[in-house]
Order: C-alpha cells, then structure tokens, then sequence
C-alpha cells in the first residue's frame, strides 16, 4: 500500500544514504573524518554471520582504507595520506571487549542488536603547499559508495569554515 511504502521511507530517510565529513586544514596537516551508516559503505547493518557477509564487511574496509579511490585534493597541494583508521562496528570481533565484564556482555549484546551501526574514518595528510588546496572530489566515493547519496560536509581551513552538501551529481567541494 502507499502508506506503507511512505512509512517505510520516512523511517530510513533520516540516516541512511546520508554520511558526513568533518575537513580540517590546518598549517600542512589535513585531516578527513567521514562518518556513515554502515547501510550506506556496505549494504547492511547487521553482524556479519555467514564468510559472505564477512567478506562484504572486508572489501568495504577495504575500499574505505583506499583513499586516493575516494577523494582528489587540488594537485598543487601536493597532499599525500599520512594514516587512515577506521571504526567499523560491523568489524568487531565477538568476544574481544567483553573479558573484563561478562556480566554485561548479554545486555550490550542486545543492545548492538537494536544499533544502527556506523562506520567512521579518519584521514590524514600531510601537504605540502596547503595554500594550493582549494577543492575535494568526492566522485569516487560516490560511485564505490552507491547507496550513500548525499554527504554532509563541514570544512576548516585556517579562518575559513564552510558547510556543504554534496552528493553524486555534484561531488566538488571548492573554497
């Protein structure tokens, strides 16, 4: 029925598809952090079972791990990616946080049960000529990302701050 179907949109529409990156330029350190439903990076958000969902929560990790794939910074600043980390709840091994309290395990375990997971990473790098860095692309975080359509993004550079949001047909974020 149609009332459904809005139902169901209305319920999703407020996180997944969307994702948010913080850019900090100071002096010759940039650093990215994207923060994203696990939805949008790889398909689902429950916890992996079976070696096939394993395998989708890896490739994503990988793909994510990927940045020069993901983002193009103005050549001319000459930015090179220092460290990437990522926090991925779908990645968790069972068991490896719960040896100092057993007792609680159960109870997070329902817990992470009724989460919407997310994933979060962080970028750095190092620039040589920041002032040359006037723009990111993001396409090919969209065109990897497909189900993630639209990216929130908060940017400081020095005194500059900017907000931003862009999605598959309009990927450029410039200053």
């Amino acid at each position: 029925s149609v009332l459904a179907d809005d139902n169901q949109h209305s319920l999703e529409a407020h996180i997944h598809g969307l994702g948010t990156l913080n850019v900090v330029l100071e002096n010759q350190l940039l650093e990215l952090q994207l923060e994203s439903p696990a939805l949008n990076i790889i398909g689902f958000e429950y916890q992996p079972t079976t070696e096939a969902d394993i395998q989708s929560v890896k490739a994503a990790q990988n793909t994510l791990s990927n940045a020069a794939e993901l983002f193009a910074f103005s050549p001319a600043a000459q930015c090179r990616l220092t460290s990437v980390s990522i926090d991925n709840a779908l990645l968790q091994e069972s068991g490896a946080h719960d040896h100092d309290h057993d007792h609680e395990s159960q109870h997070e375990a329902d817990i992470a049960e009724h989460q919407h997971n997310d994933i979060s990473a962080h970028y750095q790098y190092y620039c040589a000529t920041p002032a040359q860095l006037n723009s990111i692309d993001l396409a090919g975080l969209f065109k990897l990302f497909t189900q993630t359509e639209k990216i929130q993004v908060q940017l400081i550079a020095g005194d500059h701050q900017q907000g931003a949001e862009l999605s598959a047909n309009n990927t450029l974020l410039s200053w």
